[in-house]
């Protein structure tokens, strides 16, 4: 299976970002305003959370481009999430650039998030499904009571805590896409539930490889400030004894020395197991919904989300 992205995924690219575009083109009448709620979409993105809501649609034999509003919306909200996630963790840089509190000022970064949050749950509103803003409904208290929760923890946070956090702030969303997208395809009852177990599962999976892709490309410094899966497992599951645990606690390593440590102790290949795992719940969830028609690009897509290279 390839790491790259499904290819499927080049014919729909660009139809989210002009969707997304149009979404925020001119809600303001200051060119200031605009300029500030469409700065966290410049550096791109991988796009997952919208390509799932669409390829949802399209696997119970809907078109695609019916999901169009729904996968821009979960994009835009997702945005939201990560201004205020930045502006919690006071990250300075995302993606290869300010993010938009040090592009900006923490003020109009909140305002901003508070603005994308809300315009995207009105797109939703337009499908005039109850289904589908309960489930975004759910998905918004899920990432509160997450950001909560890793505010409250540090970088010896346990393994398990570590996993409802992830759950929390980033599988919730990508069950509500797949559940949305099920919904816009006209899908109910237990299938509505198998789509957003598929899509939980696929959101944790997706989660652990993003811990993993942190030190994988060198930036460990980062992912040692708060609470990550791979660093929990070294210093509260490794054998023992070994003396990494006040090591990482301290905080002061070079990259490569995280790395070897991480290497050393099997936390890495612990991730990938989970990792792994997850992407098998979230196809072993397909087997239980009847009216798919195509399970392999689902399964596909699961197998991307942990095997993925960035």
């Amino acid at each position: 299976m390839t790491r790259k992205y499904p290819s499927i995924f080049g014919e729909w690219r660009d139809p989210i970002e002009k969707k997304i575009d149009e979404t925020l083109e001119a809600n303001f009448d200051r060119d200031e305003a605009n300029k500030i709620v469409k700065y966290m979409f410049r550096s791109g993105g991988k796009r997952c959370r919208p390509l799932l809501a669409i390829l949802t649609t399209e696997a119970f034999g809907v078109d695609g481009e019916k999901a169009l509003d729904a996968a821009a919306a979960i994009e835009i909200i997702h945005a939201a999430t990560l201004v205020f996630d930045d502006l919690v963790d006071k990250d300075k840089v995302r993606r290869g650039i300010p993010t938009a509190h040090m592009a900006f000022s923490n003020e109009k970064a909140l305002t901003s998030g508070l603005f994308l949050a809300s315009k995207g749950v009105q797109l939703l509103s337009n499908y005039k499904n109850s289904e589908v803003m309960r489930m975004i409904g759910s998905s918004l208290v899920d990432v509160s009571k997450g950001e909560l929760l890793d505010v409250l923890s540090d970088r010896s946070a346990s393994v398990s805590e570590c996993i409802a956090i992830a759950d929390l702030k980033t599988a919730s969303l990508f069950a509500s896409a797949a559940g949305i997208g099920a919904a816009v395809a006209g899908v109910e009852g237990k299938d509505l539930v198998g789509m957003q177990k598929y899509g939980r599962a696929s959101g944790m999976a997706f989660q652990i490889r993003d811990d993993m892709l942190d030190f994988e490309d060198g930036s460990a410094e980062q992912s040692l400030g708060g609470p990550n899966i791979v660093t929990s497992h070294c210093i509260h599951e490794a054998p023992r004894p070994n003396n990494y645990s006040d090591k990482l606690k301290a905080n002061d390593l070079p990259s490569r020395q995280v790395i070897r440590i991480l290497r050393e102790t099997g936390s890495l290949k612990f991730a990938t197991g989970k990792a792994q795992e997850y992407a098998m719940n979230s196809k072993n969830a397909l087997r239980n919904v009847k009216r798919l028609r195509n399970r392999k690009t689902l399964e596909e897509f699961a197998d991307y989300l942990w095997k993925r290279r960035e």
